[in-house]
């Protein structure tokens, strides 16, 4: 009996370990620092926990974030999150600085003063930029750096590895991407932190402002895996759209701890001061969030509805792009119909290369194709699309071409 129950409990055990790392491995995400507990609690609950020296709660895009003084606050990262960086890997944080001249430590991974087995990101005051360094000797280098927006007061960094390419995202836009003449590698000793940097020059400081949903991956993120994460801190998510005369529009914008918010004009709109509204316009207008943070720091957004009546749909002017470039740039990056309030039904949307395979099928008006087939990113060149589609109770049909640019 004793030796049955032992087999039992095995195998629970077992079949918990399957299901755990088959979860684990389907987000393949390593850490996650939310700071909603106010503390340094790992969310993946792999028992990382980060130690928070003098930092206290803030406000947070989703929930609380941890605020330092830029003085004796540090956030101090398990040592063992060195091995994630030998690999494939992702690291995302959101920010948002307090602006200090000189040049500002947010992050760094280092083993003493040195240029040796570095990688750090500092804000540099005096260009307004970010940037980005990770160093294994003085051969052996890569540096990168892009321009911080100052009309918004939230920042989100993306640094991703595949292979020997390193790419930089900053708020959500593709800056670049430099290949690496071999897979550098960060000291075994080294130290992993936010503002906790061994050293600092005479003209460093250290960071003052918040930091929230601190997460890193083994393996890197699409430019579309992290544009459906981002949370949009205070800028609008909707896009500029077209409706008909009487319908509405749910307006919706991320949090970034406003202290007030207001849309305008009022017109046409269910609320003016809340992230969420709904708006209902009887002629085409342009409506604007304006927001200001806790600290004083103001941001403002807008967002374009056309208004348009049944008189002013020409069913066969369906409209799609004579081409698209899925580059990884953040522009022009999907394929999909351009005018798909005219469609009451969506048929079919198909796409096939030169060779008649089709490469992609919508299952819906408003999908799009982001130029991946089976996982891998299609050649530039010639495609041919096929749509059927209902307007105004009619059957149409558009057969044409565009081009792949890369």
């Amino acid at each position: 009996m004793i030796r049955q129950k032992s087999y039992f409990v095995k195998l629970v055990l077992i079949i918990s370990s399957i299901i755990f790392l088959g979860l684990r491995y389907a987000s393949a995400q390593v850490v996650h620092y939310s700071f909603d507990m106010c503390d340094g609690t790992d969310e993946v609950l792999l028992q990382s926990d980060a130690d928070l020296q003098g930092v206290t709660c803030g406000c947070g895009l989703v929930g609380q974030s941890a605020s330092l003084d830029g003085v004796n606050d540090r956030i101090v990262f398990p040592a063992g999150l060195r091995d994630v960086f030998e690999q494939n890997f992702s690291l995302e944080f959101y920010f948002q600085i307090e602006p200090v001249n000189g040049t500002i430590d947010i992050l760094s991974f280092s083993t003493d003063c040195s240029l040796d087995s570095n990688f750090t990101i500092r804000y540099i005051s005096n260009t307004n930029d970010i940037l980005v360094n990770l160093t294994e000797n003085i051969n052996a280098r890569i540096e990168t750096r892009a321009e911080l927006n100052v009309d918004i007061c939230w920042h989100h960094i993306l640094w991703v590895k595949s292979g020997l390419e390193y790419s930089f995202y900053l708020d959500n836009q593709f800056v670049s991407t430099t290949v690496a003449s071999k897979g550098l590698s960060i000291g075994k000793n080294a130290l992993f932190g936010i503002s906790n940097s061994p050293c600092l020059a005479v003209n460093e400081e250290r960071f003052t402002g918040v930091i929230d949903e601190f997460k890193i991956y083994d393996r890197p993120i699409s430019l579309l895996e992290a544009n459906n994460r981002y949370l949009f801190p205070g800028e609008i998510i909707n896009r500029d759209t077209t409706i008909f005369v009487g319908n509405s529009v749910n307006l919706s914008a991320g949090n970034n701890c406003a202290n007030s918010l207001v849309w305008s004009p009022v017109n046409g709109l269910s609320v003016t001061n809340d992230f969420n509204t709904i708006a209902t316009p009887t002629e085409s207008t342009s409506y604007t969030l304006s927001t200001v943070a806790i600290d004083g720091c103001t941001q403002t957004d807008t967002v374009r509805i056309n208004v348009i009546s049944d008189d002013d749909i020409s069913c066969e002017n369906l409209l799609l792009p004579s081409a698209f470039t899925p580059n990884g740039d953040g522009l022009n990056e999907t394929y999909r119909i351009s005018n798909t309030f005219i469609i009451e039904s969506l048929e079919s949307f198909e796409i096939f290369d030169r060779w008649g395979s089709r490469v992609f099928v919508a299952n819906g008006v408003s999908d799009g194709w982001d130029g991946f087939f089976n996982g891998s990113p299609v050649n530039p060149g010639h495609y041919v699309y096929k749509v059927k589609y209902t307007c105004q109770t009619g059957e149409f049909s558009k057969v044409g071409g565009f081009t792949v640019l890369r």
